[in-house]
């Protein structure tokens, strides 16, 4: 389990245009600070540091092999919970997942609520906080073919993402989902409902008890919000 993630975590550094900035987003994702990884590597925070903004020339395969080492052992100290995450073997979710992405550079809150001409209903303190990709799931579909598990894959796949739920009438039942689950995304979106007062009233609470930013996109068909959102990797 470890390997197989440490190869991915290695073979999307190397392959990168940008592998500092790689570098830097899964050691945001595993909540440790370049001093703790430095640390591991047995270097200074400042060559890490150098290396994660691409002040210096591409890494080479030892020191990225290094770096994923030193990712596993600290978060293997800590209890593997993101080990354990970024694990889960893939399954096949094409039959509800529209698209999916992962950035390589963080995008945030505020601009994916502006690229969705998006109105938050709940989290407006999150505006600023990182995003690493988003994932957009046909509602209906979901309920129809995914199992329990899926769900799970689906929301820890990446935390630090946008879920972005069609097909909504009104939008309870992505709210009851990330409430179920212990791996909570940063941000849900949701596209169906005419306005906020077609929301559900519980959607919105269950948003504020698990402090979660949630948001009515206002974008006009599925296939546009789409475009959009692919349009931030180009």
């Amino acid at each position: 389990m470890k390997e197989a993630l440490m190869n991915k975590i290695a073979g999307e550094i190397i392959l990168s245009l940008s592998p500092g900035t790689v570098m830097r987003k899964w050691r945001t994702l595993f909540n440790l600070t370049q001093s703790e990884v430095a640390r591991l590597m047995g270097i200074s925070s400042s060559v890490l540091s150098d290396y994660e903004n691409n002040r210096r020339k591409s890494p080479g395969t030892n020191f990225v092999r290094r770096f994923v080492r030193a990712l596993i052992e600290a978060d293997m100290r800590r209890g593997g919970a993101n080990v354990r995450r970024y694990s889960l073997l893939h399954r096949d979710l094409s039959s509800a997942v529209i698209d999916m992405a992962e950035f390589d550079s963080p995008r945030s809150v505020g601009e994916m609520i502006r690229l969705l001409d998006a109105e938050i209903l709940v989290g407006e303190k999150w505006v600023n906080s990182p995003l690493y990709g988003y994932t957009v799931i046909d509602s209906l579909k979901a309920i129809r073919s995914l199992e329990a598990l899926d769900f799970l894959y689906l929301f820890g796949r990446n935390p630090m993402r946008a879920m972005i739920f069609t097909g909504v009438s009104r939008g309870r039942s992505p709210m009851v989902a990330a409430r179920l689950y212990p791996v909570k995304p940063k941000m849900i979106v949701i596209h169906g409902p005419i306005d906020k007062d077609h929301v559900d009233s519980l959607a919105i609470e269950l948003a504020r008890l698990e402090d979660i930013c949630f948001a009515l996109s206002r974008v006009g068909s599925v296939d546009e919000l789409v475009e959009r959102l692919r349009g931030l990797q180009e």
